[in-house]
């Protein structure tokens, strides 16, 4: 297994990771009694950005790692300023660095 491989794998992985706990936070319903319009908003960006990671870590598993990469960093800095900063972003900016690392490593 190459090193170019390696680093898609993981940074799917870490875009998978991400995208799965963000799903997750946005499945918490149960703890906010003031439901509303703003509120199943968030809850639906939420979940839009948790999917749209996870696609992302899939762009980086399947070969096209550079945009991959880009989009799961935009995805992840996007996801930081509106949610909130937490692991689930930072795993997901960390698996984009990794898609676009691996996109300049060498296939030997």
């Amino acid at each position: 297994m190459t090193e170019k491989r390696v680093l898609a794998i993981i940074g799917f992985l870490l875009a998978l990771i991400g995208g799965i706990l963000i799903l997750a936070g946005a499945a918490n319903i149960a703890r906010n009694a003031n439901v509303d319009l703003e509120f199943l908003a968030r809850k639906a960006v939420e979940v839009i950005l948790g999917i749209a990671a996870i696609l992302g870590g899939l762009f980086i598993y399947k070969g096209r790692m550079s945009t991959g990469g880009l989009l799961t960093i935009v995805i992840g800095v996007v996801a930081l300023f509106l949610i909130s900063f937490g692991l689930a972003e930072v795993l997901i900016i960390i698996g984009g660095i990794l898609g676009i690392v691996g996109a300049e490593a060498r296939a030997t």
